[in-house]
Formats: structure tokens, C-alpha cells, sequence
């Protein structure tokens, strides 16, 4: 009985999540050509297997791709296996991220 319930709100979290980051990436897409530069970072999105995801690169990474001809590598800002090889595991410290990038999106019409 417990168990049920519990799997039954982490399905309904799961999709929440999702949710949220795909309405990053169609804000991004729909909004802004190319990346957002916001502090030392830049955001866009980045495909993981069919999914595109919101997506950060250090913006001294992205200056040096792009001075090279080549395409800057942006890494998941959700690191969902919270593998600690690239962005954060706290779904919670990615909505601030979110919301960051969703202000930076939406000020030119403020």
C-alpha cells in the first residue's frame, strides 16, 4: 500500500520534471537563436539520446570552440544519475537555473 503510493508521486515527480525542462528548451528554441550568455555561462539546450534538454557551457569554453571553427560541447544542466560529471543533481538548484534563463528570455519584452 505504501509502496504503491510512493511510486504512484515519484511518477507524478519524474513528470514534473520533465515538463519543466521541456518548457525550457521550447522557450529557448522559440525565443533565442543562439546560446544565452548569463554571468560566466552559457545556456541552450542539448540532445540527450532523442530528448532535447536545457543545456550550460562555461562561456571561456565557449569563446575557445568558437575561435577554433569549432562546435562548443554543452553538457545537461539536470545531471539526473547524479553521476557528478557534469551539471547538478538537485532538481530544485536547476529550477533556479531555469528560472534564471526564462528571465533572461522573457526581459526584452519587460
Amino acid at each position: 500500500m505504501y509502496l504503491v503510493t510512493y511510486n504512484k508521486h515519484l511518477e507524478s515527480i519524474y513528470a514534473l520534471q520533465k515538463q519543466i525542462m521541456d518548457s525550457v528548451v521550447i522557450a529557448i528554441k522559440t525565443i533565442s537563436v543562439k546560446p544565452l550568455e548569463i554571468g560566466n555561462m552559457m545556456y541552450f539546450y542539448t540532445k540527450v539520446g532523442e530528448i532535447d534538454v536545457p543545456a550550460y557551457c562555461y562561456k571561456t569554453d565557449y569563446d575557445q570552440a568558437i575561435f577554433e571553427g569549432k562546435t562548443p560541447m554543452f553538457m545537461p544542466i539536470f545531471d539526473e544519475e547524479n553521476t557528478g560529471n557534469f551539471g547538478w543533481s538537485d532538481f530544485g538548484e536547476c529550477c533556479n537555473i531555469f528560472d534564471v534563463i526564462r528571465a533572461k528570455l522573457f526581459s526584452h519584452w519587460s
